[in-house]
């Protein structure tokens, strides 16, 4: 969970919805601040890409950042360069992200992700470098679209195969 907000309201939020136990939220490894999270992960550049034509990011120490990454639960008080330094630096490391956003400061980590969703009342940059629309901003409404989207490429996979 990565939260532009205080630390103790993510920890409250985090333990209401099960992302972490009341044990978790105390240890420091697992919620951190976005200040922290970048000190841990040390140095780290942004890199162009003329092939994917958007920007990469290279680690000092690409272990020192992995080993932060799986353990680190909770990071509030996040910027936009702590954004889109965990989606891109876990899609280097081979993982898929999908990441809700709804504004400018987001933008960037939206387009990064594998899937980028955003509220219908989020402002239009979000929108624009999402690639779902969550229309009547319900959170339940993004389980309902991938169930459907889902069973949707079923349906079209059955159909070729037929």
């Amino acid at each position: 969970m990565v939260t532009g907000d205080h630390i103790e309201t993510a920890k409250k939020v985090a333990i209401d919805c099960g992302v972490i136990t009341k044990e978790d939220a105390e240890d420091h490894g697992v919620v951190m601040t976005g200040e922290e999270f970048t000190n841990a992960i040390g140095p780290f550049e942004r890199v162009w890409n003329d092939d994917t034509e958007n920007y990469d990011i290279n680690f000092d120490n690409e272990d020192l950042f992995n080993t932060v990454r799986k353990k680190v639960k909770v990071i509030a008080r996040t910027s936009s360069e702590d954004k889109f330094v965990l989606v891109a630096g876990t899609k280097k490391r081979g993982g898929l992200v999908a990441m809700t956003g709804d504004s400018i400061t987001d933008a960037e980590a939206l387009r990064k992700a594998d899937v980028g969703l955003c509220m219908g009342s989020g402002c239009e940059v979000a929108k624009d470098n999402s690639d779902l629309i969550i229309l009547d901003n319900d959170f339940y409404s993004i389980f309902r679209s991938i169930k459907w989207g889902r069973a949707m490429f079923d349906n079209v996979r059955k159909f070729i195969q037929f």
